[in-house]
């Protein structure tokens, strides 16, 4: 499930992954994704990866058409999580990224949120 966070502003999209991550979830993120993509050059994502118990394959399908069609308007990536899993994908994601991409820890999450919104 994601939960838009309150941070989320301008050209900020700011959101929790918690359990099960389900196609539905991206009828959240598309519209905020667009309207920034209207009101802003670039964007900036901070995603706080809480526990992720399960990704439906629609999800999965549903990420990669987001995120490709949006992929060269991100300008910075924050990336929050307690895995190494989270950061070897971290890494694998940055080349694609036209911006930043970041890994922080969850005990750095107040440093990756003053990153992401410099």
């Amino acid at each position: 499930m994601f939960k838009i966070l309150d941070i989320t502003k301008e050209n900020l999209i700011a959101f929790r992954v918690k359990g099960k991550v389900e196609k539905s979830d991206y009828d959240k993120l598309k519209p905020l994704l667009e309207k920034t993509r209207r009101e802003h050059d670039t964007c900036k994502m901070y995603v706080e990866i809480e526990s992720i118990e399960a990704v439906e394959p629609g999800a999965l399908w549903e990420d990669f058409k987001v995120y490709f069609k949006h992929i060269k308007y991100f300008e910075k990536v924050a990336i929050v999580g307690e895995s190494d899993m989270i950061d070897k994908l971290a890494k694998l994601a940055g080349p694609f990224i036209s911006g930043e991409v970041k890994y922080f820890n969850t005990e750095e999450s107040l440093s990756a949120r003053d990153w992401v919104m410099e």
